[in-house]
């Protein structure tokens, strides 16, 4: 029951979005425009049933809910339909253009395809009380001039307060990302200093053991900083850049364990150059060091991935370390307890909002971590 409840409100909130690639299910979806439909079937009834003096006689009521219950869910699936048809006929970078448009064009926009919807989902339901009640309905009900006069009444009514619930969904949503930018900075400021303490413990754990390698390790580390802090502050990075800094914190920890650890990275150019937030990436592999690989005696092997698939980018991150179910070391001051992961949801969440998901899952050997995201490149989002 509450993966329903989750898929529902995964797709209400995802409703009037643009996206060619849908991570909530079909069938929420459906039920979200079934839902809209059986709405105006039950207001128009009711209106009619005012207007015309029959509220109180249920056999006319119940003739007139079933006309309206055909014409508004043939109207409610035709414009499901038609915007469905649009995220998959036009190419991403103009869905992008329009989901990110707030002023009259997108209003425009979504305003035409709705109203597409209702005229063509208002003809297919008439069709369908012909068959179901045996007359030409088209004809006679559509042909109508005054039915004609109150169907464009009610087209224009729910256009204009299309176009108001769109004015003020824009505002709420500036304010939301507003709010959003400011969390993330938030959590991307409590990452650094915790990659940084991570870091360092290391280099302080070497020094008691190996003060050369301790050394060369903070030499190393130096060199890292200097390429890579500047793209920690950025709000937006790419995945080639971010693998960059992966690859050169690998080979720190590979300073630090030596032949206990060995890594691969391999990335699809279409993954590369997909727009990622700075750090993201990173807390993944220093969870299954810390926790996988570090504390196995032989240590093991760390592969890091990226590729596109179905519009869709898939980070990987496998270990062949100690697994899930391993007992978890006690953590050092400063190592953070947790929060790293913690972090990664959180800024998932705020920044790609029904849209995104981080899993861990057990593997024969040791843990597969995964990130799901939309991909899209760096430079449409410019």
């Amino acid at each position: 029951m509450n993966t329903i409840k989750t898929d529902l409100r995964q797709a209400w909130g995802a409703h009037l979005l643009l996206k060619k690639q849908r991570s909530e299910p079909a069938w929420a979806r459906l039920v979200i425009s079934a839902g809209i439909g059986l709405a105006f079937a039950l207001f128009f009834s009711l209106v009619g049933g005012l207007v015309g003096g029959h509220l109180l006689k249920p056999a006319a009521m119940l003739t007139a809910l079933q006309a309206n219950l055909l014409i508004s869910m043939s109207i409610s699936f035709t414009i499901h339909a038609l915007f469905r048809g649009v995220e998959l006929s036009l190419p991403q970078a103009i869905i992008d253009r329009i989901g990110a448009r707030r002023d009259w064009r997108s209003g425009v926009f979504f305003a035409g395809v709705a109203i597409v919807g209702t005229v063509l989902g208002f003809a297919l339901g008439l069709l369908m009380i012909g068959q179901l009640f045996k007359f030409d309905a088209l004809l006679e009900v559509g042909g109508n001039p005054a039915n004609q006069r109150v169907f464009v009444l009610i087209t224009l009514l729910i256009t204009t307060a299309n176009w108001i619930w769109f004015k003020f969904r824009w505002k709420s949503q500036a304010l939301q990302w507003s709010a959003t930018e400011a969390r993330l900075s938030l959590l991307q400021a409590q990452i650094e200093p915790h990659f940084l303490f991570n870091t360092l413990a290391n280099v302080q754990g070497l020094i008691d053991v190996d003060a050369a390698r301790a050394k060369q390790m903070l030499e190393a580390f130096t060199d890292y900083l200097r390429a890579g802090l500047g793209q920690m502050r950025k709000t937006d990075t790419t995945v080639d850049a971010e693998l960059a800094l992966a690859e050169r914190y690998l080979q720190l920890m590979q300073i630090r364990m030596g032949e206990r650890l060995s890594f691969e990275i391999q990335a699809s150019a279409a993954a590369r150059a997909c727009r990622l937030p700075p750090l993201l990436l990173q807390p993944l592999i220093e969870n299954a060091i810390q926790h996988g690989l570090e504390p196995k005696v032989e240590g093991g092997h760390i592969q890091v991935s990226a590729n596109v698939a179905q519009g869709r980018l898939l980070l990987k991150v496998t270990d062949d370390g100690l697994g899930l179910d391993a007992p978890r070391r006690a953590t050092r001051p400063g190592r953070g307890g947790g929060l790293a992961l913690e972090n990664v949801h959180a800024r998932l969440a705020n920044r790609y909002p029904h849209d995104a998901e981080l899993s861990l899952s057990r593997q024969t050997l040791g843990t597969l971590a995964c990130l799901h995201l939309p991909a899209h490149p760096l430079a449409q989002t410019s």
